[in-house]
This record gives C-alpha cells, structure tokens and sequence, in this order.
C-alpha cells in the first residue's frame, strides 16, 4: 500500500474534521432562516472536504487545484459561521479554518 506525504495526511485528517463539523452545525441549526447562507456553505464545505481528502488519499494529479478550491469553500464557510455565537458554529468555523490551511499548503 502506498503511504501518503505528512502534508496529504494533515489535509486528509482536516478535510474529515471538518465535514464532522458542518455536519453538526447543520444538523443543529437547519432550517433557522437567518443561517440560509450558511447552511449552503457548510454543504458546499462538505462536498469539496469530501472530494479533497478523497483525492489526497488517491494521491491524484487533482490535488493541488482541488486543495486550492477546497481551501477557498472551507475559508468562506468558516467566515460565515463565525458570525453566529453557536458553539457549533464556532466550532465549525475553526474546523473549516483549519481545513482552509492545510489544504492551502498542497496548493
């Protein structure tokens, strides 16, 4: 079995921890209205840590223009849950933040 770099793993471990947390965050708040927008950017913030962590798992030649996209999702949808005092939505903030970065690194 190939190994994966430190680098593609810390991306991995981050994109997982972050679909974790969106996944609460909308579970939590689904349907309050004034979180419309940040509902659809924890489901994009899903789809894109998804497919990231998958493709750095496969070590893929994708990686670094997906990372750079999923860094981009995760970082918006980490801006609009910090504006809410949930500590879900903290929480997934920092997750996403934390996705943003690692991801960034392969990019």
């Amino acid at each position: 079995m190939k190994k994966v770099s430190k680098e593609m793993q810390a991306c991995i471990d981050a994109c997982y921890r972050s679909v974790t947390a969106a996944k609460v965050c909308l579970d939590v708040h689904m349907g309050e209205p004034d979180m419309k927008k940040c509902h659809q950017l924890c489901l994009d913030a899903i789809d894109m840590a998804t497919a990231c962590a998958s493709m750095c798992a496969a070590s893929s030649d994708y990686v670094r223009q997906v990372g750079k996209l999923c860094a981009q999702v995760c970082s918006d949808c980490a801006d609009a849950c910090a504006k809410f005092d949930s500590e879900v939505c903290q929480e997934c903030a920092k997750a996403c933040r934390d996705c943003a970065d690692k991801c960034g690194m392969l990019a």
